[in-house]
């Protein structure tokens, strides 16, 4: 059984984010891409041994489904700017604590989670620069961020005629970053030490620690 099992088969919902369509997708690729990142991004986050956990635009839970899944004892906090979102994740992790937030102002202390993550957010952000400062406040130890690993995300998707019509080809309509592997490292250098640059194609996945 693969780790994203669970929630494959997911009920009609009223929710269409792109978040929510990648993961209830019937693609056999898509899935199995899909099923890939999210074990290297559980991997990653177990060998980090955090107690709890900032999930930083957690969409409809379905990470944390599999983080909560690969270490059970995790205490799991999210938030997102979609209410509607925050009810699925709400509804597929009664464990976990979720609400409506920005993240450019995080409604928590400093150093408050040992671990903060956000999967598959920065590139839709305008000001990703205010975005990284406020996750690596909150962090006491990591920060763990994945983006899309351009331009071969762009690529992979324009060979099978998707987005074509935008600029960058194959991009995502509400994409507004850019970065290559090297590229977002050096990004999240600026407010961490970056101990992990790696990825699960087409995504890249970050490890900082907090400096200090």
């Amino acid at each position: 059984m693969s780790i994203s099992e669970t929630y494959r088969y997911e009920p009609q919902s009223s929710v269409d984010t792109s978040n929510y369509r990648k993961h209830t997708s019937s693609s056999k690729l898509q899935r199995a891409l899909i099923d890939r990142f999210h074990t290297s991004i559980a991997t990653i986050v177990a060998e980090l041994e955090p107690t709890t956990l900032l999930d930083c635009g957690c969409g409809e839970g379905f990470v944390d489904e599999v983080l909560l899944t690969a270490i059970p004892a995790l205490q799991i906090t999210g938030f997102d700017v979609l209410p509607d979102s925050v009810e699925l994740a709400r509804r597929r992790n009664p464990r976990a604590t979720f609400d409506t937030g920005s993240i450019y102002d995080i409604k928590h202390d400093d150093n408050a989670f040992d671990v903060a993550v956000s999967f598959e957010v920065f590139e839709h952000l305008y000001e990703p620069d205010k975005a990284l400062k406020e996750v690596a406040r909150v962090a006491k130890d990591y920060v763990v961020l994945s983006v899309p690993h351009e331009p071969f995300f762009c690529l992979a998707n324009a060979a099978r005629g998707k987005n074509l019509n935008i600029t960058p080809k194959g991009s995502d309509p509400d994409h507004r970053n850019f970065w290559s592997k090297g590229g977002f490292g050096e990004f999240v250098s600026q407010e961490l030490d970056v101990v992990l640059l790696t990825g699960s194609m087409p995504w890249t996945i970050c490890v900082g620690k907090v400096r200090g």
